[in-house]
């Protein structure tokens, strides 16, 4: 017992500064204080192999023990769960291609430089449209490049109107050709645009902000035909250069008469022959007023306000109103208008992830087009066709467009897109081109009078077809749309 007891001291002297160390830093101060006060009841008790003499744990083995704490991870949120801030975890989609199918409701509308207007009222286009968007980033800057196209027919709609209702000069109110004439109408429309933008550069309230530049090319063809004139008051008698009426009858004859004696001739048998003022012309026979037989085919010369007053009796460069007598369709093609905007415009997405599947959109773009548009009208002999005129400029030009889109998540990649926007064009008074046909005139001397021949007759000449600049060819045109769209996203 006495090796044994000295043996143990031997050992705890030895090992006590580890059990010391062990004490510090492994066995709690209660542990510690229990020993000491029953040191003497654990000795007593024969258990003196695991409690030292200063009451402190024996330490008998040493186990290094090392701890790895669990890497923290995001939640994942339950489809359709908010977070703290209102958005949901950001799109980082690489590549987002969309299809688009729009119902668009559109006007057009131009008034010319002698006030005439033509419109294109309350159309109907199915469009379709494709557009592909890249987002990427450049030295810590998120940017997207976009470009996309629409193709619309034009389905139905209201009517096509070319009036003149205004006088060409607003100090004469009573002079002018106050027509109207109404009609079907078809085309088709062409939009194409290029951007560039930052993307999410700023954050207000969860909103997130793109401003973008970009260039676009939107063109619009429409034609107008089938028209009805339901005042037919444009057409005038046709008249000698003695001032005569010319009538025909039944049989192919033509005849002379008087001013005076044509009401009594209207009603024998006999038709007043008409044409359209874009068309006066005279009958030249070389005879004296009066009522003569001109055969089965008459030649016509035309017409120069240097003769007087003949044949309407009124001064040059005035007009007469003659009134009509019922409607009349005018079949086929009667106007073309081929129309192209284009410029720079700038833009500003505004979205906001509002839950996990769904996010909001608008967007505003306003921007400064060009305007072109060349006119083809069929009915007009003395224009050229294909075009008749070119009208282009920029003067007053302005557009803008407004768009709100709703956006589903229907899978990882898949979104259902609904959507509304609305387009406007503008452009202010402008110049052109007209492109005149061949026509005969007479040859004026130096005093302005017609040059005559050695029979005494004045001689005319041909002048062959030639391009005339017009400054105030257009005084403005003006294109508004409003669509509803239904689309899908993919985004990879």
């Amino acid at each position: 017992m006495l090796m044994k007891a000295k043996f143990i001291t031997i050992f705890a002297t030895i090992f006590s500064p580890f059990a010391a160390f062990s004490a510090r830093e492994g066995t709690p101060a209660y542990y510690q204080n229990a020993n000491q006060a029953n040191q003497a009841y654990y000795q007593n008790q024969g258990f003196t192999d695991y409690v030292g003499p200063g009451g402190t744990k024996q330490v008998i083995g040493q186990r290094v023990q090392t701890y790895q704490v669990p890497r923290q991870t995001a939640p994942v949120l339950e489809p359709g769960a908010m977070t703290l801030s209102g958005i949901a975890m950001p799109d980082e989609a690489k590549w987002v291609l969309s299809a688009d199918y729009y119902r668009r409701y559109a006007n057009f509308k131009f008034e010319t430089g002698v006030n005439s207007i033509l419109e294109w009222d309350d159309m109907i286009f199915n469009t379709v449209g494709v557009r592909a968007q890249h987002n990427f980033a450049l030295r810590d800057f998120d940017l997207f490049i976009y470009g996309d196209y629409q193709y619309g027919s034009l389905s139905h709609g209201g009517l096509s109107m070319d009036y003149d209702l205004s006088p060409y000069d607003p100090r004469f109110p009573d002079y002018g050709i106050f027509t109207i004439s109404v009609g079907d109408m078809s085309g088709s429309s062409n939009h194409m645009r290029f951007g560039f933008g930052a993307r999410n550069i700023w954050n207000i309230g969860g909103w997130q902000i793109s401003p973008s530049i970009g260039y676009e090319i939107f063109k619009h063809n429409l034609e107008m035909s089938n028209h009805i004139y339901p005042n037919p008051g444009i057409y005038l008698p046709l008249m000698t250069n003695g001032g005569d009426y010319v009538f025909g009858d039944d049989y192919g004859h033509y005849f002379t008469v008087p001013q005076a004696d044509a009401q009594y001739v209207a009603g024998e048998g006999f038709y007043q022959v008409c044409m359209s003022p874009e068309d006066i012309k005279l009958v030249d026979t070389g005879l004296e007023s009066g009522f003569f037989d001109l055969g089965t085919a008459i030649s016509t010369i035309d017409y120069n306000p240097i003769g007087g007053e003949i044949p309407w009796g009124v001064p040059p460069g005035s007009c007469v109103v003659i009134g009509g007598d019922g409607q009349i369709l005018v079949e086929g093609t009667t106007h073309i208008y081929n129309t192209t905007w284009q410029g720079i415009y700038f833009g500003l997405d505004i979205e906001k992830q509002m839950t996990l599947n769904d996010k909001l959109r608008f967007y505003f773009q306003v921007g400064l087009p060009s305007y072109k548009s060349e006119g083809i009208w069929p009915n007009r002999t003395d224009w050229q066709q294909n075009p008749s005129f070119i009208d282009e400029g920029n003067n007053g030009s302005l557009s803008y467009r407004a768009e709100i889109e709703y956006n589903y998540k229907l899978s990882e990649r898949l979104q259902l897109s609904i959507g509304a926007d609305l387009h406007y064009f503008h452009v202010g008074k402008i110049g052109g081109q007209l492109f005149v046909a061949e026509y005969s005139t007479w040859i004026l001397g130096e005093d302005g009078l017609p040059v005559l021949d050695d029979n005494g007759w004045p001689i005319l000449e041909t002048v062959p077809a030639h391009t005339e600049d017009v400054t105030d060819s257009l005084k403005y045109a003006e294109w508004q749309s409003f669509a509803v769209r239904l689309g899908l996203k993919y985004a990879f």
